[in-house]
């Protein structure tokens, strides 16, 4: 019996968070239950990733020549020439911005349209309007389901389904040392990573305060900036500047470290003692999903979906957002207390394992997508 065809959308040729978490959802449920083609920006590492995948990937153009989005009515038309060109049992958008411009097609197209929101981000009354057009959208979180129910999303359309993470790929092994040779670093070296694209709502200069507030206090602290910056905006441009403008001003240059982007994320979250997420807002970071499966020592921000994934003192040290004081405090406390690290590491990883392992989740979407076809 032939698999279900499902169209997927994506807007960027970009790697983050929201695009790893269906590609890993993808390898799993592509092999027995659905056959997915993707439509997605002609060239980039997501095109790499999901042809890598053996998933058919159709170019979707949405922005002219000079970066700017198409005008509405030429993106819907690009749409419906795909839905028409695929004939799929249902369409997924990737992205609450990809499942607006879906919804704005969905009562023209005679198979269901779905979406995912990975985003709390305000809306106004069009853009709530499109997205309630869709047959039903995923919630990442039920902090993002309140979030839009009160925003004017119909309860009915907002279903949570929680990420999941790969256990196998992300599961706790003994440190080789070998990201401190790569950094030049000796073995009594502590090593404080931030994971994450660089941005504002990632809150990283608040770990550089942090930084810089320990520097006398914790000489043998490093921290280790894993991502990196998309947005073009001078105010990002100028964010991330900041983050080495504190270090360099506080004499601790030296002990920071940019990686950049990384494909080896599963091997350096088990060389760290720390990893420290100071996100403004957070549907559901799949860093702490991953870092939770490694077993790491975690500090987050106590935002959106955070606290569905981690308890604070049981699973993780949670802090208000922008609280520069508790921060300073949580990072010393846990890179001066192993056990500690040890105990909230353990816990972390048990709380993976039960609550958002890959099978589940995939299970999860399997099931929602089955109720429309």
């Amino acid at each position: 019996m032939p698999r279900p065809k499902l169209l997927l959308l994506f807007e960027y040729p970009t790697l983050s968070g929201g695009e790893f978490s269906m590609l890993t959802m993808l390898e799993t449920l592509g092999r027995t239950q659905f056959e997915f083609v993707a439509a997605a920006p002609p060239s980039g590492p997501l095109t790499r990733r999901l042809q890598q995948c053996g998933i058919k990937v159709l170019p979707l153009t949405l922005t002219d020549e000079k970066g700017r989005k198409l005008p509405v009515d030429q993106i819907s038309s690009h749409l419906l020439d795909l839905v028409t060109r695929v004939c799929p049992a249902l369409v997924h958008a990737n992205s609450l911005s990809m499942g607006r411009m879906l919804g704005r097609i969905a009562p023209q197209v005679a198979v269901p349209c779905t979406s995912h929101i990975r985003d709390i981000i305000k809306l106004n009354s069009k853009a709530v309007s499109d997205l309630n057009r869709n047959a039903a959208l995923i919630a990442v979180s039920e902090a993002t389901r309140r979030f839009h129910f009160e925003q004017g999303i119909s309860s009915d359309k907002l279903h949570v389904i929680y990420n999941g993470v790969n256990t196998e790929l992300f599961s706790p092994a003994p440190a080789t040392g070998i990201l401190r040779k790569e950094l030049g670093l000796g073995d009594t070296a502590l090593l404080c990573a931030n994971i994450g694209q660089i941005c504002l709502r990632k809150g990283q200069t608040l770990l550089a305060r942090a930084a810089a507030a320990l520097a006398e206090e914790l000489p043998h602290a490093n921290y280790l900036f894993v991502g990196q910056r998309y947005s073009r905006k001078r105010e990002s441009i100028a964010y991330e500047e900041d983050i080495e403008r504190i270090f360099r001003q506080a004499h601790i240059e030296d002990r920071l470290f940019r990686l950049g982007f990384r494909d080896d994320v599963p091997a350096i979250l088990n060389e760290i003692d720390l990893l420290v997420h100071t996100a403004h807002q957070e549907p559901l970071g799949r860093v702490l999903l991953e870092a939770a499966s490694c077993g790491r020592a975690i500090i987050a921000t106590n935002v959106g979906g955070t606290p569905e994934i981690l308890t604070d003192e049981v699973s993780a040290l949670l802090v208000p957002p922008d609280d520069l004081e508790a921060l300073t405090a949580a990072i010393r406390r846990m890179l001066t207390d192993r056990p500690l690290r040890t105990r909230l590491g353990r816990e972390a990883q048990r709380v993976a394992l039960e609550k958002f392992a890959l099978p589940t989740a995939a299970a999860n979407v399997s099931i929602f997508w089955k109720s429309f076809l």
